[in-house]
């Protein structure tokens, strides 16, 4: 049931729009899916994969709709893929990037679609991408890699205290160990837990007493995914073993759908949380509900690579999203933990439902569903003089981002009163009106 009787989004909705990108030179070369626009925008990344398709897409897409909405920022989601490879099409690389720009200039230069960095792209490849499209980036761009581990431990710290638990001897397995996989498995590592399990695309290692995570890393810098087959002392599985490891967390790190009907009852970890978007399709999220296991959703979890790119884009530093994760971010997650609880709904639910009425609310400012409720708390603390100090800070630091001291950390608690700190809002709103 939807929170105070709000119509959440059915899972089976098409996107806006689904197209497939072609070259007058190279043909067809891949698709660009838009899910929704706020205000005519939408943004997500692009894809290099050559079998990626139009339904991977449109759910990925959706999760970035989510995604905007959970942070309260005001943008569409959408997602990208190249199936194309150079070497069939007898171009190299960036030859190809600049042609898939060129597919979807027209998109680009009225801003509907704001494209970035996905699984198979590097930031080499959105340069040659926006060159293409004939908007060339400027200045340094942002690999949001670390930020999203950030997102995703956070979740796992919030969980775990919800859960009444310690981190300290948490068995976890982990699905790939690319770069943000691998730094959340130092972050659990630093916090006590016990990654049990790591699988790539080549195979699954395991080990009771826990992985050396050191070890896993320097191995990973040599030998990619080959990794599993040069760790010490374990033999290879398949890597579709990983989902029947008795863990208490399992982290999904790999493509849409990864957990679905026919492995979901192999299952035994007791909480989801996942790196990758779209781990698990919706039939099996319901088993999940079913077996008692707690999902939550990519768009709460691995947030953080976008977080960061907002955050950059308005001034702000990695130690400021460390930051807003550990405050902000935790309450949220906490606050919903909670309310989805004392209601008897599954997390996954709770959370979609919320934010899809937050999507809402920056798609329309003329919604008034949840009324002045939800508006007053800020009202009431910008009247103080803390409220006033952070909006003329915020002010100050937009025209200037060098600001720093007081000014800059009362610039940066009035940017999480008008991202998180609007969802933390809505929640009290929609507690209120239960």
């Amino acid at each position: 049931m939807s929170p105070a009787g709000f119509q959440g989004r059915s899972p089976k909705s098409p996107p806006n729009l689904a197209i497939t990108i072609s070259d007058a030179d190279l043909g067809e070369i891949g698709y660009l899916v838009i899910d929704r626009t706020v205000n005519g925008s939408s943004s997500g990344g692009i894809r290099f994969t050559p079998d990626v398709s139009i339904e991977e897409l449109s759910s990925l897409a959706m999760a970035m709709t989510y995604k905007w909405a959970f942070l309260n920022v005001p943008m569409g989601g959408a997602k990208a893929g190249i199936f194309a490879v150079p070497e069939d099409l007898k171009c190299d690389r960036s030859e190809l990037m600049e042609a898939f720009g060129r597919g979807m200039k027209s998109l680009v230069a009225k801003g509907v679609y704001f494209p970035g960095i996905d699984l198979g792209t590097t930031l080499d490849d959105l340069y040659s991408i926006m060159e293409g499209a004939g908007k060339p980036l400027v200045g340094e761009q942002i690999d949001g890699s670390y930020a999203t581990a950030l997102t995703v431990f956070e979740t796992i710290r919030q969980v775990a205290k919800f859960s009444r638990k310690e981190l300290s001897g948490v068995r976890v397995g982990i699905e790939g160990f690319g770069k943000v996989a691998s730094a959340v498995a130092e972050l659990l590592a630093e916090a006590g837990a016990k990654i049990v399990g790591v699988s790539t695309i080549e195979g699954l290692i395991v080990s009771d007493g826990g992985l050396e995570v050191e070890a896993l890393l320097e191995l990973k810098n040599q030998f990619g995914d080959q990794l599993v087959h040069q760790f010490p002392s374990s033999e290879v599985e398949p890597p579709e073993n990983l989902y029947s490891l008795d863990v208490d967390l399992l982290i999904p790190g790999a493509r849409p759908g990864a957990i679905h009907e026919k492995n979901v009852d192999q299952l035994k970890a007791k909480w989801i949380i996942p790196i990758a978007n779209a781990p698990v399709t919706w039939e099996a999220e319901i088993r999940l509900d079913e077996k008692g296991i707690l999902f939550i959703p990519d768009f709460v979890a691995n947030c953080g690579g976008i977080l960061s790119s907002a955050m950059r884009g308005d001034g702000f530093d990695l130690d400021d999203v460390r930051y807003l994760v550990a405050t902000t971010f935790a309450e949220l997650v906490y606050g919903l933990l909670q309310e989805s609880a004392l209601r008897g709904e599954s997390f996954r639910e709770f959370a979609r439902a919320v934010t899809w009425q937050n999507h809402l609310i920056l798609s329309d400012p003329n919604i008034r569903t949840v009324g002045m409720s939800r508006r007053l708390p800020q009202l009431v603390k910008d009247q103080d003089w803390q409220g006033v100090r952070n909006r003329i800070t915020y002010r100050i630091h937009r025209r200037n981002p060098q600001t720093n001291g007081a000014i800059h950390q009362s610039a940066l608690d009035r940017y999480a009163e008008l991202t998180l700190g609007s969802m933390i809002d809505l929640l009290e709103s929609i507690k209120s009106h239960a």
